[in-house]
Order: structure tokens, then sequence, then C-alpha cells
């Protein structure tokens, strides 16, 4: 259910029609009568007159003893109209004079990305000893992912052409852009406003891209960035946040040999899950990191222009960890498809192998991560956007229900529409199976379609709300039961249990 901007609603107490209100009269000055001059005075010189305007304005502007006077040239706010932004210099200077010379105001340099102190906190995985793989024979084309001959973007979305370096990714953000997940995965207003309404971040949490200018004509055109995630609770209100950051790493994408930065970042918030299973990342390992978001932001804030290309993965999660309104994306997940399945995403796994033929470890490594996608991304640029479908090969690694208990406890939903909300899982499972769930995060929405983990109170209550459900059960691809829930009108979701078996 949206939430509603207070601001936006009309106060129900006041009519919808404004009425004018009636000033208070203002009294009428009875015309002045004019005193008769006499005839001597009326016929007074030029020069006479003259002298008498002088006299007459040398009185109006001198102040009579003991007399305040208010000089608007000189007042704080004559300061502040008059100031450009931002200029407190300009704001106390005197008032200027004809002769004056405009003073000049100073503008502090934007610090290089490079230069910047911050306390970053390394960290490495365990090699990986089957990095590489010998590539197969050329499965037999069936069709290709679509071919772009772009249309021209939305005016109000930046077009990476500032630099020969930029302007050999256009292709692929123009391509990234008319994927039809896009408007969906970028739209980071309707994060913010999720965000807002549950108390997770507020408006000055959020950093937007500047615009591409002589403060970064230095800087790298595009780099790789990934990022990884742990969820995190807020002791006094209990509210999670399911994308907090706690690594980061960025690749410089004009030359994949150099790291600008690799650090683990603290949290804000207690950590409620690191996912170790996923990154890597323990307790012990962010104990003593001083590295925060705000520095993350800091990094990208100095790095990145509206035109700076960012390649990655589904890269709008890691634009939505560190909080950054960006639109001049690169994105694998939708620059390449399955075969199988034409609208579907393909992993970062699967595009290893089937685009570069090497394989990926379970464990995420950010720093391979974004180059993996880097590889992938160039091979499209490489191959101006006419490249195969990706085999399906791997699917969600069973080792994760070895470290993740909690799965037992959890029910996923799929196939929800881009319209549904938390609320609307909470209201079906009540509705249908008198169960309440006990969490129900963000919904994930990649195309047409959105997928969400529902947590209960223990693992009898999602078997209850499992069997309570009416529908058609059948498994999935990977052996897993999942039933199909009708929905209103036409279509229904699947909910599917997270381990195989009864």
């Amino acid at each position: 259910m949206a939430s509603v901007n207070p601001m936006s609603v009309a106060n129900p107490f006041l009519s919808a029609v404004s009425v004018p209100t009636t000033p208070v009269p203002t009294p009428a000055k009875s015309p002045a009568k004019k005193e008769e001059q006499p005839p001597a005075v009326q016929q007074e010189t030029g020069t006479a007159k003259k002298k008498k305007r002088k006299r007459k304005k040398k009185s109006e502007t001198t102040p009579a003893a003991g007399e305040s006077v208010f000089d608007l040239g000189k007042s704080e706010i004559a300061g502040a109209v008059a100031a450009p932004p931002n200029s407190a210099a300009a704001a106390a200077a005197p008032p200027s004079t004809k002769k004056a010379k405009k003073a000049k105001v100073a503008v502090s340099p934007t610090p290089s990305f490079r230069n910047l102190q911050l306390p970053v906190a390394s960290f490495s995985m365990p090699p990986v000893t089957n990095a590489a793989v010998t590539p197969k024979a050329a499965s037999p084309k069936r069709s290709t992912s679509p071919q772009h001959d772009p249309a021209p973007p939305a005016p109000s979305l930046p077009i990476p052409t500032a630099t020969p370096a930029h302007l050999k990714w256009k292709n692929a953000v123009i391509a990234t852009r008319e994927n039809t997940s896009y408007a969906i995965a970028f739209n980071f207003e309707r994060y913010q406003k999720m965000e807002f309404a549950n108390g997770i971040s507020g408006p000055s949490d959020w950093i937007t891209s500047r615009p591409y200018g002589k403060w970064c004509s230095a800087n790298p055109s595009s780099i790789a960035i990934d990022c990884e995630m742990c969820e995190t609770k807020d002791p006094i209100s209990g509210k999670s946040d399911n994308k907090a950051l706690c690594r980061i790493s960025v690749v410089n994408a004009d030359n994949r040999d150099e790291v600008l930065l690799d650090t683990l970042v603290k949290p804000l918030w207690p950590v409620s899950n690191h996912r170790t299973w996923v990154n890597g990342i323990s307790e012990s390992d962010l104990e003593n990191v001083q590295f925060t978001l705000k520095h993350a932001q800091t990094f990208m804030a100095a790095l990145c222009s509206d035109q700076t290309v960012v390649v990655g993965h589904a890269v709008h999660n890691d634009l939505l960890a560190l909080r950054m309104v960006h639109h001049c994306n690169a994105d694998t997940a939708m620059l390449f498809t399955h075969i199988e399945e034409t609208d579907g995403t393909p992993s970062l796994k699967n595009l290893a192998h089937g685009v570069l033929g090497r394989e990926m470890p379970d464990v995420h490594d950010s720093v391979n991560d974004a180059r993996v996608a880097l590889l992938c991304a160039q091979h499209y640029v490489a191959k101006n956007g006419k490249v195969d479908p990706v085999e399906k090969k791997y699917t969600r690694s069973s080792s994760r229900h070895k470290l993740d208990a909690a799965d037992t406890t959890m029910l996923l939903v799929h196939r929800l529409p881009n319209t549904t909300v938390a609320e609307h899982l909470t209201e079906m499972f009540l509705a249908y199976t008198h169960v309440k769930p006990k969490k129900v995060p963000e919904i994930q929405f990649n195309g047409t379609y959105g997928k969400c983990n529902i947590e209960f109170s223990t693992k009898e209550h999602a078997e209850l709300a499992y069997t309570s459900l009416v529908g058609e059960e059948r498994e999935d691809k990977t052996g897993k039961k999942q039933k199909r829930v009708g929905l209103k009108g036409d279509g229904y979701v699947c909910v599917r249990k997270m381990n195989k078996g009864k």
C-alpha cells in the first residue's frame, strides 16, 4: 500500500475553494491643502529654485541628531540579496559604487577521489583454484539477444558523450535503459519513498551524481562496481535494512587492473544477518572497521559525474545500497538473456561460464565480481550488442542451506505483479491461511514480476501456511514444491518451499 505524503492531502477542515480574505481598509488621507504662496515666492528665479532643491535634498539624506539610520545597502538583508549563492564574502561586503570593481568569489576546488583520506578496511577472499575452464564448443544458435539500434533515450537522463572513452559505452547504456526491467529496477524515487515511509533513510541520506565538468575531467570515464550487503536492525524502532552496505569494490574500467577502492563498510545499525554464506564476511571482520556508508558516498561523489558509466551485474542493487541516484549504467543483467527464458535475467555465474568460459566461486568476492561483469560488458560492446543468449547451467547453490537454517522458516513467493507491496502479501496469508508472517521484506522486481522470501515465526508456521494454501502443487526445475495461488480477475502467484522434500 503506497505511503501518502501528508503535504499532498488537502486539509479536510478547509474548503477546497480558496476564499479571498477581505483586506482591512486603510483610512484615506485627506488631500493636503496647498498653501497659498506670496507672490514674491511664486516668482522665484531659476537659480534660487536650484539652490532650494539642493538644500532640500541634503536635509533628506542627513540624519537629525540622535536619529537611527537603517542603510539597506549595509544590512544583512541587502548582502543576502546581492551576494551570489554560497558567497559569505559578498554578503558582508559594503555596497558597491559605480567605480568599484566586482569582487572575485573564491570557489573551493572539488577534491580528487585519489586524495581523500578515508579509513579503508581491506578484505580479501581465499584464492580460487578453478578460476578458468576450457570454453565449450559453441552451441547451435537459436536466437540472439535483442539487436539494438537504440531509440533516443528520455531527455532527462544523461548520455555518456563527454569524451571518446565515454562515447564507446553509449549503446550499452541505452540498451540497458530499453530493457523492460529498467523502469522498475532503477526507479530510485520509488525506493526513496519506501525507505522514507519506513524510517530507514531520509532525503539527506541520498546522493546524486553531479553534471560532468572540469572537476572530473581527469577521472575514469567508466568504472565497474560490486557491493556486498547484509541485514541490519534498528534497536530502537525495530526497522530492518535489507541492503545495508558491508563491502564496496570499485575497479577502473579504463584499466581493469586498477582497483580504485576495496573496503569493508561498518553499517549504521547492528547487523542482524551477516549473510556470510554469500559474502564471506563475518561479525569479527566488521568489528574494528571505521569506514562507513558516508565515506563510501564521499568517494563516489568525488569519482562519478552524471556521465560516468557504472558497469555491474544487477547494478541497481549496488546503487541502492550506496543510496546513490545514477542513470548512466551498463548492466550485464539487462544486456544478456537466457536461451530458455528470453525475458529472464542470467546470473553472473552463468554469464562467466557462457561468455568468458570461466567458473565463479560460490562465495562472492566483490573485486572479482566487478571484473567479471566488466569483461562481459566489454564483450557486449565489442560485439556491438550482437551477443548470443546464455545457457542456464547453474541454479541457486544448494550449499546455502548448510549455512542458513532459517530457510526452513521461509516461503518464496514469486510471479508477483509489479504493483504488489509487502502489505498485500501479509493480507493474502492472513486471509487464506490465518497465519501471519513474521517478516515480509522488500519485494525484488525484475521485469514484469517480483519475488520475496517471506519469513514465519517457526518452521511449523511456515509449513502450516504452505499446507493451508489451496492451489495446484507442482515441482519447479530444482525439484522444490510450489503452489499456484489465483489472483482476482486473472493470473496467479507461486508460493514455493525453500527445501526439497515433503
